[in-house]
């Protein structure tokens, strides 16, 4: 989608003239008493974020002389470069101002140095010198009429644009195919780990991951994060969030200053697993991404992706994702988890487009048909689907970070919702949510940040396997048949297929079929009495063939041939919902590649199993009464626990007496 072109729209500086209102007004009969002047508004306090001269203040001294300003420049230490005495102003200059920093960095020493300046006498108030530019249209040159509507008329982005166009400290990590690094409209905001050196080898930084300087690669567990899919799927959503803005080149994006992450959790077939989504999630996460823009889904639930979702949440991250191209009532995962910004797409007349999903998982709305971005190879061109309406949000929420770097996610994602355009019917309804994203009414309420900014404290990555962690199934590879699991005649041992080894659980399918294979798992077995059950991992692979495609009646759970994984009680009510999936998964066309099953419990997840001690783990399946049938497969189920001692401790008391 062509995008409206704007010039680098700084900060827009505006003037406020200053109304003097005298003790008496002259009027026609004599001297009369003025009436008291009304109080004025608070003036915001200044934007150490916003564009400056780097090292530069604007300060007002209460007595402005000649001799006040010489006192001023001795005392403060700062070269005055001019003075503008009509206002009282001195131009002031930090020394030594370190080169290449951001705004925010250069903006923490001025606020320091403001705020030392406004606790003296001769001092009433001091800013930055703010960059001002006319307000002009961006010279990218694919800034055509499609992209125009878009970003212009409907999201009136121009606008968005004058307060901020992203800074480079806000981190958009894109969970997709990969990304063209070498992209004439990208390659100034990729995404640099600080930490890492590159190619030596090491894991310099001590995150886990080797080499990652530029992001990674979970489908191939390499530092390779080029795009290999097509024409540049998770290229083509980068540029929508942050395509360089007024660089003379190709488009403009919605955040174009900010950086993005890549993280790959596609190979070049384009299918990717529940394992590689959310280690992507967790790893996006602990290396520092504000925000994480997820343009992919299925039908299928999955409590370890909730799990990984509710993890990056709880660190502060904004999650977006695309609501799905099914055109359907279904429910979209990851869209469709609570804390998740679950984004439908519209056309360039604000009517839902016809490939988008509904549902009361909808948030909100934005751009989705033939939108105009960046490709592989360095080149430009059409997409279309709700994976093109995700990136604008997660554009717009980077914008409103940058305006605003000390806002939560939740706070961030209230401004979304709350300004976005109603569309019809009035007020949230299936199709477009809260209402197609504004991005001038999202940016024009945000509020003023304190200064500074507070520094971010760095998160310890999770590792994907506890220490220690005790393995409780042994025989999850189904290589000498059934072992400790219990199975009814609608499972087989399939000698035919497997995802490791040469066997593996099948479910036959077939008319009205339907059946269990339950795993007894005693937490306590081998643990001392004292020992208390912390952590754990469940991994699984699974696979689905099928000859029907039909949808069931519920969206949130659209299967007429269907296949559950839950945690149950030993006399079978259920405890947990691990997996939901079935023939209208995205992954359920017949012949594709194994899907791999994630989960990581915390302490909170184990609580109630470690309450119970003896849980089943129960994968169950069925068919409806088609003789279209789908078949499901089991292999390589691994689940470990941490069991560690449970230390008491108790209060010192001093042992007195009371003297006789």
């Amino acid at each position: 989608m062509p995008l409206l072109n704007r010039s680098w729209p700084f900060l827009t500086l505006f003037i406020a003239a200053l109304v003097l209102t005298l003790g008496n007004l002259w009027r026609p009969g004599g001297l009369v008493a003025a009436s008291p002047a009304p109080r004025m508004p608070l003036q915001p306090a200044p934007d150490w974020h916003a564009p400056h001269v780097p090292g530069q203040l604007l300060v007002k001294l209460t007595d402005f002389s000649p001799t006040q300003v010489e006192q001023f420049r001795a005392a403060s230490g700062l070269a005055v470069r001019r003075t503008i005495p009509q206002l009282g102003i001195v131009v002031a200059e930090m020394a030594a101002v370190p080169s290449g920093q951001t705004y925010a960095q250069s903006g923490i020493a001025l606020a320091a140095t403001a705020s030392a300046l406004t606790a003296r006498s001769d001092v009433a108030w001091a800013e930055p010198n703010y960059i001002v530019t006319p307000d002009l249209t961006p010279n990218d040159p694919a800034y055509s009429t499609q992209q125009a509507v878009y970003l212009g008329t409907r999201l009136e982005m121009p606008d968005a644009w004058d307060l901020t166009t992203g800074l480079a400290d806000i981190v958009v990590a894109v969970l997709d195919t990969g990304v063209y690094l070498n992209h004439e409209d990208l390659a100034g905001g990729i995404w640099v780990n600080p930490l890492e050196i590159p190619d030596n080898g090491v894991d310099d930084d001590g995150n886990g991951f080797v080499d990652d300087v530029n992001g990674w690669n979970f489908a191939l567990n390499n530092n390779v994060v080029a795009d290999d899919y097509g024409a540049g799927h998770g290229t083509h959503v980068s540029g929508i969030i942050a395509a360089r803005i007024n660089n003379g080149k190709g488009i403009a994006g919605m955040a174009g200053g900010v950086t993005i992450m890549p993280v790959k959790v596609f190979p070049p077939s384009g299918y990717g697993t529940y394992e590689d989504l959310i280690r992507g999630i967790l790893y996006a996460t602990d290396n520092g991404a504000r925000v994480i823009n997820m343009s992919l889904g299925a039908t299928s639930y999955s409590r370890g992706e909730e799990a990984a979702v509710d993890y990056a949440w709880a660190h502060g991250v904004v999650i977006v994702a695309a609501a799905g191209n099914q055109g359907s009532n279904s429910n979209h995962y990851p869209a469709a988890h609570p804390n998740v910004i679950a984004v439908a797409a519209t056309n360039a007349n604000d009517n839902r487009a016809g490939f988008s999903n509904w549902g009361d998982f909808i948030d909100v709305a934005a751009p989705g048909v033939w939108v105009y971005s960046t490709y592989r190879w360095g080149n430009y061109g059409p997409m279309s689907g709700t994976s093109m309406a995700a990136p604008h949000v997660a554009g717009l929420a980077a914008l409103i970070l940058s305006r605003n770097p000390q806002l939560t996610n939740a706070e961030v994602r209230a401004l979304i919702e709350q300004h976005a355009d109603d569309l019809a019917p009035p007020g949230r309804d299936p199709y477009f949510g809260h209402g197609r994203i504004n991005g001038r009414k999202a940016l024009a309420a945000v509020p003023t940040p304190l200064q500074p900014s507070p520094t971010p404290t760095p998160r310890p990555p999770l590792p994907a396997w506890p220490a220690d962690c005790r393995d409780l199934i042994a025989d999850g590879d189904f290589e000498d048949g059934w072992g400790d699991w219990q199975a009814d005649d609608t499972w087989r041992v399939d000698a035919t297929r497997a995802y490791s080894g040469t066997s593996a659980a099948h479910f036959t399918g077939g008319p009205h079929a339907s059946g269990a294979l339950t795993r007894t798992l005693n937490l306590r077995n081998n643990a001392r009495p004292d020992d208390g059950i912390t952590e754990g991992v469940l991994w699984f692979a699974f696979r689905i063939e099928n000859q029907d495609r039909g949808l069931g009646s519920l969206p949130q759970l659209p299967f007429d041939d269907w296949l559950f994984g839950e945690f149950r009680t030993t006399d079978g009510k259920p405890i947990s919902s691990l997996l939901r999936t079935g023939n209208s998964a995205d992954t359920a066309t017949s012949g594709l590649p194994w899907d791999r099953y994630f989960y990581r419990l915390r302490p909170s997840d184990m609580a109630p199993l470690a309450a119970l001690g003896t849980v089943n783990l129960v994968f169950t399946a069925g068919n409806d009464a088609d003789n279209a049938a789908t078949e499901f497969w089991i292999d390589a189920v691994r689940f470990c626990i941490t069991a560690r001692p449970i230390r008491y401790y108790f209060p010192l008391v001093l042992d007195t007496a009371t003297a006789p």
